[in-house]
């Protein structure tokens, strides 16, 4: 016999919507049973965890109809990493239990292998603890060579993501059935960013990168780009010290914040469970500078004592009591800040195409206006769709893989060109890619120049049959402007190896800025 809604057991959080009469669906489609002698059931879909309006952690209040919103949003999340240290598990659970005790939702960043490893050491107090908060993933293992840019290094863009997916898919399964949650973020180990991961987040279904990273900004405020929302080099990012007079300094830092706040700020706060256990980290012990000793002989990280472990918690609980003492201030995750993203929801009008073609006159840039932001291969798309007559709905691709002169030869219609972009594309993991050369007749035009004569043709209104003489060269790809290529990264990491070529790296990190934008909140 088939268990009724009311007869299922399920997670606070689940139950709570179930109540609420939020879910008016089957159940057995979106939840499977808990790997364990218990009835629970967990869901397996990120779309459902949107719906939760509450979890069991106390007081943790839920935004309802009619409450005025508060505006500063606060992301604390923590990069739980160490699998060698075991005292790091139990900064973990410290950590775990003074944000229960506030009311705190926190962003976990889990690496496949110390999810493993808990499990391993019977650590189920802490997976428990762990189901009130926001599970996301942090790779497979972290720092143990090659890391995501070493193999990188010598890879394309569509070639890279399929081998990101071929080495770190098992973290992300291990992390998801471990944990009993779909990951709902991402963010890269040190500084081991690489553009090719963004595809195989899209094909996860994780809509957010949440991290600290120098090389990619736009205004230090929330962007998109390779169709993920990217949390990362916020300028409100901040921390707590943990020296002599840090817990005042961190006070005065959020008061200067909370006077900078506009209607709605993102604040994010960070850390690593093993900063509290521990004096070093445990990859600098074990993987600095390329190091790769065998697993026999790994090393854990060299202790703090319990005192202080306790200490730092403490402390930091301490300002985190602090910051909940202001008005307009409250704590959410990584995902929950995706519900705070103002989009125009209205159709793309003729006016807004034109618009855009009088605007973007020098090459390929995002365009944004009011609630509306586009990145350059989605308005690619909209010149393209306008001339052809299509529904003007934004198409996304990901950037080229690679930046070819073009080849003119003859003159060609503007409906040639619209009809090139609808059908000619490459493929990343199933998803639409800009071709580095299209051909239309004898010619050869790259995205920019394609770009460029499509926008003469949508803001001149040249007919869709009449012929036009191909101009090239004349704009360039604007957002790479958002990409500090004067930053060496390379060395803003201990475990890296000693002169890392980053450039082919940065080179694709380039070509995808066809996919950056702002994020509007």
């Amino acid at each position: 016999m088939v268990k009724t809604i009311q007869q299922i057991q399920l997670f606070p959080s689940v139950q709570y919507a179930f109540e609420a009469n939020i879910f008016r669906f089957s159940y057995r489609r979106y939840f499977k049973r808990r790997q364990s002698s218990s009835d629970d059931y967990i869901p397996l879909y990120p779309d459902v965890q949107n719906c939760f309006l509450k979890t069991n952690i106390p007081n943790f209040q839920t935004q309802k109809v009619g409450v005025v919103m508060k505006n500063l949003k606060i992301m604390l999340w923590f990069d739980v990493e160490d699998f060698i240290t075991p005292e790091s598990d139990d900064a973990l659970l410290a950590l775990i239990n003074m944000m229960d005790s506030l009311g705190i939702r926190g962003s976990f960043k889990i690496v496949g292998e110390k999810i493993r490893v808990l499990t391993e050491r019977g650590r189920t107090d802490i997976l428990k603890k762990l189901a009130g908060h926001e599970i996301c993933y942090h790779t497979e293992n972290h720092s143990v060579h090659p890391t995501q840019t070493e193999y990188m290094c010598d890879k394309g863009f569509a070639e890279g993501a399929l081998e990101f997916e071929r080495r770190e898919h098992k973290g992300f399964e291990d992390v998801q059935n471990l944990c009993g949650q779909f990951p709902t973020s991402y963010g890269q180990p040190g500084a081991s960013w690489v553009p090719q991961a963004f595809p195989v987040l899209k094909k996860w279904g994780i809509p957010t990168y949440l991290d600290s990273h120098y090389l990619l900004s736009v205004n230090e405020e929330p962007f998109h780009y390779g169709g993920i929302l990217n949390l990362t080099r916020l300028w409100s990012t901040m921390r707590l010290e943990f020296e002599e007079g840090g817990l005042e300094t961190a006070k005065s830092q959020f008061d200067r914040y909370c006077e900078r706040a506009g209607d709605l700020q993102l604040v994010s706060i960070y850390y690593h469970p093993c900063e509290f256990s521990c004096t070093e980290f445990w990859d600098g012990v074990n993987f600095c500078k390329g190091a790769t000793p065998p697993r026999e002989n790994w090393k854990p990280a060299p202790l703090r004592t319990k005192e202080e472990m306790h200490r730092r918690v403490d402390l930091l609980g301490t300002f985190l009591k602090y910051t909940l003492e202001h008005p307009g201030v409250e704590y959410i995750t990584a995902q929950q800040s995706c519900l705070y993203e103002k989009t125009d929801p209205n159709p793309i009008t003729r006016e807004e195409v034109l618009e855009i073609a009088h605007t973007l006159t020098n090459g390929p840039d995002y365009y944004q206006c009011g609630n509306r932001s586009l990145c350059a291969s989605e308005i690619l798309s909209l010149f393209s769709r306008s001339i052809l007559g299509l529904h003007r709905t934004p198409e996304f691709f990901y950037g080229p893989e690679s930046d070819h002169p073009s080849e003119v030869y003859t003159a060609v219609t503007p409906y040639e060109l619209a009809k090139a972009v609808a059908e000619q594309y490459d493929l990343v993991l199933g998803y639409k890619q800009l071709p580095a050369l299209y051909q239309v007749r004898e010619n050869l035009l790259n995205p920019i120049d394609m770009f460029c004569n499509l926008r003469r043709a949508v803001a001149e209104g040249i007919a869709a049959d009449q012929k036009i003489t191909l101009s090239v060269g004349e704009g360039r790809l604007l957002p790479v402007r958002h990409v500090n290529t004067s930053y060496d990264w390379a060395k803003d990491w201990i475990i890296f190896p000693e002169n890392l070529d980053t450039s082919e790296v940065v080179r694709h990190a380039l070509l995808q800025t066809w996919t950056l934008k702002p994020a509007i909140f």
